[in-house]
């Protein structure tokens, strides 16, 4: 691992440095610095990330004042030495950055950042650790003594180059951990406000994800299995037919005579590239014909509503969440729950799918 160039004890301060960040990415920048000051003896830090521009954003400190902290978000990154848009060639090929990779220790005492900021702070030797994801910088650790300390001696170099390409490994994998969750999160609330029932499965049946409306749906095949229907549902369906595929694509009718068509299609998601996903697609019947009714204006309205409800109503039942109606009535979020409540009151149902179903009814029946 070490290729014998780091002495016994060194490995052993490296190799315990590198357990002791196997943390979780909310707590691992902090760690990183925690380890750095109570086994390498580093006590002033701090830990940025880099995006794609060369930004630095989102410090994490250690033993640095956050007034020092705020005015150099403010005005002082400009002038920093170590920016890394100014020193990016250096921060790739060293990874590992001092102040005379830069520029001479005379020309530094006279920069603005060493004098009306750094000698502020008591802080003379400053070095640069880059963290890198190939070729592109993703985060930097700044590392500070005063005058009184040693300077940053080449061993110390030497072994944090070597801890730099193993927190790089783990920060890019926690940024990309961080990454799925949040392209997760914003699927699920954009899913859960979808008219169409959403199943993501594997080649063996088992379920990663569903919405709130295949639950639904899914619980009109399978009544009182609201958590196991959607599994059971695929299975069902799907389970004993050996010529299903990638476009496959069935009509079903539910116990209540509603028909749906599920449509099966690839599903690709990177968290999962291991494995082969699909997704099946449910489409309630009446989305089509509340389609082509509210098309030709001739969608029927229960009397007992209002004419703001039956304004809820029509932007619902194209699909809209609440944060979308409330932004296309210039409403609040609450004010459309309390009349979609009303409606739900007044229409004897307790959710959007039955709510729908029921319109569906008294239109065919062509009923006020």
């Amino acid at each position: 691992m070490f290729n014998k160039s780091f002495p016994n004890n060194e490995c052993y301060k490296i190799l315990e440095f590198l357990d002791a960040i196997l943390v979780p990415p909310e707590h691992f920048r902090q760690e990183v610095l925690l380890s750095l000051q109570n086994i390498f003896d580093y006590h002033r830090a701090t830990f940025f990330l880099i995006d794609n521009q060369g930004n630095m954003f989102d410090p994490v400190t250690l033993n640095i004042d956050d007034y020092y902290c705020d005015i150099y978000c403010g005005h002082y990154f400009k002038t920093d030495i170590f920016d890394p848009r100014r020193v990016k060639n250096k921060a790739l090929e060293k990874s590992v950055v001092i102040v005379t990779d830069v520029m001479s220790i005379p020309k530094f005492e006279m920069t603005e950042y060493y004098n009306d900021f750094l000698q502020k702070q008591n802080i003379f030797h400053e070095i640069a650790v880059f963290l890198l994801d190939g070729a592109r910088l993703i985060g930097v650790i700044g590392l500070f003594r005063s005058a009184k300390e040693k300077g940053f001696s080449p061993p110390e170099i030497k072994r944090l180059r070597k801890i730099s390409t193993h927190v790089s490994r783990a920060l890019t994998n926690n940024l990309l951990l961080d990454d799925t969750r949040y392209q997760k999160d914003i699927f699920e609330a954009y899913s859960n406000h979808s008219p169409i029932g959403l199943i993501i499965f594997d080649k063996n049946m088992d379920i990663h994800f569903f919405n709130d409306m295949a639950g639904d749906i899914c619980a009109e095949f399978l009544p009182g299995e609201r958590t196991t229907s959607p599994e059971k549902f695929i299975k069902n369906f799907l389970g004993g037919n050996s010529d299903w595929r990638p476009g496959f694509r069935k009509t079903i009718l539910s116990p209540a005579l509603t028909r749906f068509t599920m449509h099966v299609l690839p599903a690709v998601h990177h968290n999962f590239s291991f494995k082969e996903l699909y997704m099946a697609c449910l489409f309630p019947e009446y989305l089509y014909s509340f389609k082509k009714t509210s098309q030709d204006n001739k969608l029927i309205y229960p009397s007992p509503l209002t004419s703001r409800e039956r304004d809820i109503l029509e932007l619902m039942l194209k699909g809209m969440s609440n944060q979308e109606i409330a932004g296309a009535l210039f409403i609040s979020v609450h004010t459309v729950k309390t009349h979609m409540q009303n409606i739900f009151k007044k229409m004897d149902v307790t959710n959007r799918t039955s709510l729908i179903y029921k319109i569906n009814l008294l239109n065919r029946k062509n009923i006020v």
